[in-house]
């Protein structure tokens, strides 16, 4: 990844935490940790774990380390890896004041430089992940690296079919062509197409067992069209509805399960 991105996470990281967490949050997580995950994305890593205990799980670029506590509070034997410090430190705050034992580990996603081969059950990214990485092949040959074999890398993430429009309203707009990828702003930023996932996946010694395509919940912990929990009550999860919110009516979300393939006998 860019410097800039990894400074771009370290200054901002303070009042990202800030305003992502309440104990709320942390609580509900705690007493059904299957909230950590939108109910599509945990269906997907039940049927290839239905039970997590000791299995070792590699969360990289894990930003707000939502899926990290999930994972550990599911019993896995979890690592959290991110290019940020800080927000490393700031996932660690959390974790220790509730004594979640998560080994916290600061590496760049494209290569993973010190996580060692073979080690992991299972590589995890969450939403947020993919717009800040310029070479998907290079970061899932790191995922490829890191894993057992047969082992599983499972993501959920923006739908790329939403990236060309601009959200910023309750109009859709197209603001550019679906392929128009990028790089945006500074730090850049991508766009990637479904294509751009399948295509990297594939090229990288995996094979693709499940892709779903899904909408937001009001009871996910993402409150996605809304500033917070107390919004979404407040408006009866409106947005949720298409027929209000026509932004409603495109999958906002996609996720895929891959494996990494047996080497031949």
């Amino acid at each position: 990844m860019n410097e800039k991105t990894k400074q771009h996470w370290n200054d901002c990281s303070d009042e990202y935490y800030k305003s992502c967490y309440r104990d709320s949050i942390l609580d509900t997580i705690q007493n059904d940790p299957s909230h950590a995950f939108p109910a599509e994305t945990f269906e997907m890593i039940k049927r290839v774990f239905p039970d997590l205990s000791g299995k070792r799980v590699l969360v990289a670029s894990s930003g707000d380390n939502v899926a990290v506590f999930g994972f550990h509070l599911l019993g896995a034997d979890v690592t959290s890896t991110d290019l940020s410090e800080r927000q490393l430190e700031n996932a660690a705050k959390l974790a220790t004041a509730r004594g979640w034992n998560i080994k916290y580990v600061c590496a760049d996603s494209m290569t993973l430089e010190v996580v060692a081969d073979s080690e992991y059950d299972l590589v995890y990214t969450s939403n947020g992940v993919h717009v800040w990485i310029n070479d998907l092949a290079v970061m899932y040959q790191s995922f490829y690296r890191v894993l057992r074999e047969g082992g599983y890398y499972i993501y959920f993430e923006t739908h790329p079919f939403i990236r060309p429009f601009d959200d910023s309203g309750s109009e859709i707009k197209v603001i550019r062509p679906y392929e128009d990828t990028g790089p945006f702003g500074d730090p850049p930023t991508y766009a990637w197409k479904i294509q751009d996932f399948m295509r990297a996946l594939l090229a990288n010694g995996f094979e693709i067992c499940d892709l779903v395509e899904f909408h937001p919940q009001p009871e996910d912990y993402d409150d996605w069209w809304y500033k917070s929990q107390e919004e979404k009550q407040k408006d009866n999860y409106a947005k949720f509805d298409w027929r209000k919110n026509p932004w409603a009516a495109l999958p906002q979300w996609i996720g895929a399960c891959a494996r990494k393939k047996m080497k031949s006998a």
